[in-house]
């Protein structure tokens, strides 16, 4: 008790001598430490071995290979950064060689599919917080690039009805996604259902896409519309 009434009087510096203590204890906290330049750089640099390791390990011995089992097929050289990806439903993934997936997406499989679809081509890369919901099926070429915080959805997952909005929604409401290869997607990104990206084509960031892209475009704004793209 005593302790915490001196600990309240130091706070609310009541007199001269608790306000005198207050600023003394005040710049104790101020203190830092001095940078040591060997000593520090040497513990940086070990922290930085250290972590790099540990997450190497955890991700060839763990991540990567409960992900595979998760797949239908999974190609050569695949790399999965942060965790473990979501996987939500019976979703059949069918992925190629050297894909780049990070721990933080979410990919999620239509319920009223037996067997919705995801195919992953060779080289693509899918940035972190990627969320992606398959309807009957999504395909993403090789060589995609696909930034952080994009959302791809092939299916509407509730109806627009109120009184049905707690329900799935029919499947008729699926309509496949196709990026065509060498595409690039820029960071927060929606693609929606029945949309097709030509190869070739950027989607600049923060865009909404809502129909078909020709090849060789770039695709900027909401709802997106597309231009010629000028190499």
């Amino acid at each position: 008790m005593l302790l915490k009434e001196l600990k309240r009087k130091i706070k609310k510096r009541e007199t001269p001598f608790y306000n005198r203590l207050y600023n003394i204890l005040k710049k104790f906290t101020e203190i830092n430490m001095p940078v040591i330049w060997p000593l520090h750089h040497f513990l940086h640099a070990e922290r930085q071995f250290r972590l790099s390791f540990s997450q190497r390990l955890c991700r060839f011995l763990y991540y990567e290979p409960l992900f595979k089992s998760q797949c239908v097929s999974v190609g050569k050289g695949l790399r999965i950064y942060d965790g473990l990806p979501q996987i939500c439903g019976n979703l059949q993934l069918i992925i190629g060689d050297k894909v780049v997936l990070h721990g933080t997406s979410t990919f999620v499989g239509a319920k009223v599919f037996d067997r919705p679809t995801l195919r992953i081509g060779n080289n693509s890369h899918l940035g972190s917080n990627f969320g992606i919901v398959v309807g009957r099926d999504v395909n993403i070429g090789n060589n995609v690039l696909i930034a952080n915080g994009v959302n791809i959805f092939s299916y509407d997952q509730h109806p627009a009805n109120p009184a049905e909005r707690h329900l799935p929604a029919s499947p008729e409401s699926s309509r496949p996604v196709t990026i065509e290869d060498n595409v690039w997607v820029g960071a927060k990104c929606v693609i929606f259902k029945g949309v097709v990206i030509g190869r070739n084509s950027v989607v600049a960031a923060g865009s909404v896409v809502t129909q078909k892209v020709p090849p060789d475009s770039l695709v900027i704004g909401n709802p997106a519309r597309a231009f010629p793209l000028m190499f």
